[in-house]
């Protein structure tokens, strides 16, 4: 999974024609100061952002899958002290690669057909946010890629992201998409992730038959009151969740099958390791306001939800990989 981390040299994009079409190589507005990343912190305004706390000779400190699934997804991330220790597989690392994108597109962005989200997305699955978009952009080199489409909607900025990490495709393969859409007035957010990583036969991490994980996630709240759904699940474990991701008394309550646990919004690496799971009948009163939403809500199921390892739910094929992303 280190080696994902290579997908951050797609922040080195070439300037594309002026929006709208015109022609114009001039940008209309300036580029934004270096290190804004509004969608970014939007997210970890909106979901929990949990703080690591074992040293990184210390391994296994969360024993239970679920709690383990959750904190690798939800780490806290900052850019550039956890380059090198937290990949693509975590929410805020995908957002700081994918969410500059969006506040670079007003200004490097050329117009394209409008076309809406289920028709121009390599993601075959169908819990895209129903939008339509008309600019776009992308660049590929030395087997990294990206491509975006944009669009905003009075306050609302619209982003439809793929990328692809492949610089050695007989080791390893990695696409993903995500889709977002956020309202800096209202602060509402949505999010759809999904990614797969694939180790061809015969590849050191691969063997003979060839391996692989995939992810995906689903993300509904807002930024103003940290309230916030969540839908999420790796190879092997699915869960869902609701609540309040911050503020001192505030919780939420996350459910793996009939397992439930309910987490403080301030909780750490170490308040995961040690959370016991209770049944519905046992969630404590602090989460109460959560428990028949999170107990109603339906989880990906890992064996028919997640994108395929072979990367066939990424389709339509380009040279190098096996799949083609976005492209204009």
């Amino acid at each position: 999974m280190k080696h994902i981390l290579g997908i951050c040299l797609l922040g080195t994009m070439l300037a594309l024609a002026g929006c709208g079409g015109d022609g114009s190589s001039t940008p209309t507005t300036p580029p934004p100061p270096d290190g804004t990343n509004t969608l970014f912190d939007a997210v970890k305004l909106t979901v929990p952002a949990f703080t690591a706390t074992t040293s990184a000779a210390k391994t296994g400190a969360i024993a239970d899958p679920a709690m383990m699934a959750a904190f690798q997804l939800l780490r806290n991330y900052t850019y550039p002290d956890d380059e090198g220790r937290v990949d693509m597989s975590n929410i805020y690392k995908v957002m700081w690669e994918t969410g500059g994108h969006l506040e670079e597109a007003p200004y490097r962005c050329s117009g394209v057909p409008a076309a809406a989200d289920a028709a121009i997305t390599c993601f075959a699955f169908n819990d895209l946010l129903g939008h339509a978009y008309t600019f776009g952009m992308s660049e590929e080199s030395g087997g990294y890629g990206v491509s975006i489409a944009y669009a905003t909607s009075g306050n609302e900025k619209r982003m439809l992201c793929s990328y692809k990490w492949a610089p050695e495709a007989a080791e390893q393969i990695c696409i993903g998409v995500i889709q977002a859409a956020y309202d800096a007035v209202s602060g509402d957010i949505s999010i759809r992730f999904a990614q797969a990583v694939q180790y061809p036969p015969g590849s050191m991490m691969g063997g003979a038959e060839g391996n692989g994980f995939a992810l995906r996630a689903e993300i509904d709240g807002n930024s103003a009151t940290h309230a916030f759904e969540l839908k999420m699940a790796n190879n092997t474990t699915s869960l869902v969740g609701q609540g309040v991701s911050r503020g001192a008394g505030n919780h939420f309550l996350f459910r793996c099958g009939d397992a439930y646990y309910s987490v403080p919004a301030e909780a750490t690496e170490d308040d995961l390791a040690a959370l016991t799971p209770t049944d519905l009948a046992g969630v404590p009163d602090v989460c109460a306001a959560y428990k028949e939403a999170v107990s109603a809500m339906t989880p990906f199921d890992v064996n028919t939800d997640l994108p395929s390892v072979d990367l066939g739910d990424f389709d339509h094929g380009a040279a190098g990989t096996p799949v083609r992303y976005l492209l204009f």
